[in-house]
C-alpha cells in the first residue's frame, strides 16, 4: 500500500488591512494592533455600524482595471509564488494549479452600476462585469501556471476549502505545486444584509467577551504555496509548515445561526484530527473563527471544549478577526497563515477589545499581549452561512 504523501506549505503571501506583507501583518497582529476604522468606500448613513476593515487602497483605484479582489488575489499568489521561489525550480507549470475561495467574488465591482452610481469599466473581454473565475484565472495566466484551477464558494469556510482541495489535488498526483487561498473585498451589499440581520458591532468586534455584540466586515487576500513534502525537500525549499489534516462538514441546522452545541463544529473537528491522525491532546493552539457574535462564540467555545476536553485548559485561543474585522471568504487562509507563524515565532497573537471573558465561552482565550506558547500543531476553524464548516490541522516544518 502506498503511503499518503505529506503536504507542505513553501510559501505565504498576506494583503490585509493591517499590512501588505507578511512580517508587518504578524508584527502588528502581535502587537493587537486593531485594523477596523470609519468606512470610506460606502456610504453607511442610517446603518448600525460604519466600522470596517477597509483596505487603503483609494490611491490606485482610479486607474484601477480589475476588480480589486482579482487584484488582491493576483498579488497574494504572486508574493507566494515567489517566497516559494516557484520561478527558479524546474517545476513544470503545466503542473502548477490555483485554487481560491471566496464570497463575493468580483460582484462588488459591480455594485455602484447596479445602484444607478455608474459604471465601473473592467479590462479585457469580460467587459462591464468580470467573471468570478477570473479569481483564480487571473493570477494563473499573470504567473504561466496550467494546473488545475477552480474558486470555491463555500461561504465564508472557502479559504480553508482551498487549501483541503489544494492538498487532495496534491496526494492524488493532479499536480506539483498548488497556490490556494482565499479573497474577498468590502460589498456594500453584504454590508447591508449583516445590519439587515443586526449582526454588526457598533464599534469593534470583541471574539469571547462577555460584551461582544456582533461583527464587522472586513476584507484582505492571502495565500500558501501548497507541495509534497518529498518533491520540495528534494529541490531544498523552504518549508514553513505541513497540512496535516482537514475536514469539510454541512451542519444545515439553519440557514445563518450554528447549532447551538456546536455539533457541526465537533464533528468537522474531530474528523480533521482524524485526517491528521492526531488525538485531540496533540492541539497546540486553536486559531478561532471567532466573528464576536453572541451565538457564533459559544457554540464555537462548546464545540473545542467537546472535542479537547480538559485539554482546552492549557491551549490558547485567539481570534484575528478581533483586529481585521471579518473578511469572509479570506479569512481563514489569513488565519492559516497565521497559524504557520505562530508555530514558527512560538507567539499566540492576543484577541483585541478583550476585557471580560463570557461564562458560556470556556475556552482559554489569549488577552491583552501576545503569549509564549509551544505550538508544533495549530487547529484553524471556519464556518460558514448555512452550516459550511472546513477545519485545518497544521503542524510543524
Amino acid at each position: 500500500m502506498t503511503a499518503t504523501p505529506a503536504i507542505v506549505v513553501t510559501g505565504i503571501g498576506v494583503r490585509v488591512p493591517l499590512a501588505d506583507d507578511v512580517e508587518t501583518f504578524w508584527r502588528n497582529a502581535l502587537a493587537g494592533a486593531v485594523a477596523t476604522r470609519e468606512l470610506t468606500r460606502f456610504d453607511t448613513t442610517g446603518m448600525s455600524a460604519t466600522r470596517g476593515g477597509e483596505l487603503d487602497v483609494a490611491a490606485a483605484d482610479a486607474g484601477e482595471t480589475e476588480p480589486l479582489a482579482v487584484e488582491l488575489a493576483v498579488e497574494v499568489a504572486a508574493t507566494a509564488a515567489r517566497d516559494a521561489g516557484l520561478a527558479h525550480v524546474a517545476v513544470d507549470p503545466r503542473r502548477v494549479g490555483v485554487c481560491f475561495g471566496s464570497v463575493m467574488a468580483t460582484r462588488p465591482s459591480v455594485e455602484p452600476r447596479l445602484a444607478g452610481r455608474g459604471r465601473r469599466a473592467l479590462a479585457g473581454s469580460d467587459g462591464a462585469w468580470a467573471h468570478p473565475s477570473r479569481i483564480s484565472r487571473a493570477p494563473a495566466r499573470r504567473l504561466g501556471f496550467g494546473g488545475p484551477n477552480c474558486l470555491v464558494a463555500t461561504g465564508c469556510a472557502a479559504g480553508n476549502s482551498a487549501i483541503a482541495i489544494g492538498a487532495d489535488l496534491l496526494r492524488g498526483d493532479r499536480a506539483d505545486a498548488m497556490v490556494v487561498g482565499g479573497v474577498d473585498e468590502l460589498s456594500h451589499a453584504m454590508l447591508r444584509m449583516f445590519d439587515g440581520m443586526r449582526l454588526l458591532a457598533p464599534d469593534a468586534v470583541r471574539p469571547f467577551d462577555r460584551a461582544r455584540q456582533g461583527l464587522l466586515l472586513g476584507e484582505g487576500a492571502a495565500a500558501l504555496v501548497l507541495e509534497r513534502e518529498a518533491d520540495a525537500r528534494a529541490r531544498g525549499a523552504r518549508i514553513h509548515g505541513r497540512v496535516l489534516g482537514c475536514a469539510n462538514v454541512a451542519e444545515a441546522h439553519h440557514v445563518t445561526a450554528p447549532h447551538p452545541d456546536g455539533r457541526g463544529a465537533i464533528e468537522a473537528i474531530e474528523r480533521a484530527l482524524a485526517d491528521a491522525e492526531l488525538e485531540a491532546s496533540a492541539v497546540d493552539h486553536v486559531s478561532a473563527h471567532g466573528t464576536g457574535t453572541p451565538a457564533n462564540d459559544a457554540a464555537e467555545a462548546r464545540a473545542i471544549r467537546a472535542t479537547l476536553g480538559s485539554c482546552a485548559d492549557a491551549v490558547p485561543v485567539t481570534a484575528l478577526k478581533s483586529m481585521l474585522g471579518h473578511s469572509q471568504g479570506a479569512a481563514s487562509a489569513i488565519e492559516a497563515v497565521g497559524c504557520l507563524l505562530t508555530i514558527r515565532d512560538g507567539l499566540v497573537p492576543p484577541v483585541a477589545n478583550h476585557d471580560v471573558r463570557d461564562p458560556a465561552c470556556d475556552v482559554d482565550v489569549v488577552a491583552g499581549s501576545a503569549r509564549a506558547a509551544s505550538v508544533a500543531v495549530a487547529l484553524s476553524n471556519a464556518f460558514g452561512f448555512g452550516g459550511n464548516i472546513e477545519c485545518v490541522v497544521l503542524g510543524a516544518p
